[in-house]
């Protein structure tokens, strides 16, 4: 469809093919490959035609359904996909994924603990009392700050924990999908 669009208005401005290849820098085969619907002009050239036959793009495009592309699966990119992410890609993952789960293990640990101290005062165990003058039993008033503080700081870190992982995991899902389109052409 293409090619006889660009026939006919190369025949509009009865124009041969000698002088539109002259014009345009190809040779009169290349034309009529185009005309013939052997092969097709780029963007560009379409566009210098449009010029040349004082008509627009759309006109020359009139008519063009778009071919669908098969994907075919390029069996070297999945042995080299396959390979690179075995090698690195799985131990960077591991290593990741062992980062994050010290990460919040340490949350958990900064959180826990202050409510294991709440929990002793207030279950009334005669050995632990809210603050102990004597030294003997109970919680000094620097651990109960140090508790308060790992409290706050939890409530601080978790948000940029959290941030971070949700970085690493599009991040991931945008690599995997990469994979993905490298494997097919």
């Amino acid at each position: 469809m293409l090619g006889e669009n660009l026939q006919a208005a190369r025949l509009a401005q009865n124009l041969t093919q000698e002088q539109v290849a002259k014009e345009l820098y190809f040779s009169r085969q290349a034309i009529s490959r185009w005309e013939a619907g052997k092969t097709e002009p780029n963007l560009e050239t379409l566009i210098a035609l449009a010029a040349l036959y004082q008509t627009d793009l759309a006109a020359l495009c009139a008519g063009i359904n778009p071919r669908k592309r098969k994907k075919h699966l390029n069996i070297l990119a999945g042995i080299g996909v396959l390979a690179f992410n075995f090698v690195i890609g799985v131990w960077l993952i591991v290593a990741v994924a062992l980062l994050l789960a010290a990460l919040y293990s340490l949350l958990a640990a900064l959180l826990i603990s202050p409510l294991l101290m709440i929990i002793g005062t207030f279950t009334h165990n005669p050995d632990i009392t809210f603050i102990s003058n004597t030294d003997v039993a109970g919680y000094a008033w620097w651990q109960w700050l140090i508790a308060i503080f790992s409290c706050m700081l939890v409530i601080v870190l978790g948000r940029y924990i959290w941030r971070f992982t949700k970085v690493l995991y599009n991040g991931l899902i945008q690599y995997l999908k990469f994979n993905l389109k490298s494997l097919y052409n």
